[in-house]
């Protein structure tokens, strides 16, 4: 093992059929399964399957009504979307700044390791 638990999971992903169903199906269960936890709160996590033959585009959501729509395209045009891994292995898009630090505290609590410490280099100790 690496001891990077983020690349340890994607090869897990890319090799374990059930691991992959399972992150596609229920993605907080499969991530709280892996690293032990994930950060709570009324957000959802989806996962888009990335395919050899797929260019996958993000929409951003509607405006709320009453929204200044001239406003609400200047902030979604010009958002840089927070790219966590950006080599091609996969990614997250994170359109608002509010669920870009949930994330950020998410990955922070997964890389200290189901011992608190980070000194943990294998992903199945934190099942």
């Amino acid at each position: 093992m690496s001891g990077d638990r983020f690349t340890e999971q994607y090869r897990q992903l890319i090799t374990d059929p059930q691991s992959r169903a399972a992150l596609l199906a229920d993605p907080k269960a499969a991530l709280t399964e892996y690293f032990g936890a994930v950060v709570e709160g009324p957000y959802r996590i989806e996962i888009i399957e990335q395919r050899s033959d797929t260019i996958t585009a993000v929409i951003p959501a509607p405006p709320e009504p009453g929204t200044d729509r001239a406003a609400r395209l200047e902030e979604v045009s010009g958002r840089v979307y927070d790219m966590l891994h950006s080599s091609g292995i996969g990614g997250y898009l994170i359109p608002d700044e509010q669920l870009t630090w949930v994330l950020r505290d998410m990955r922070a609590l997964w890389a200290r390791g189901p011992d608190g410490n980070g000194t943990s280099d294998s992903p199945d100790a934190a099942r």
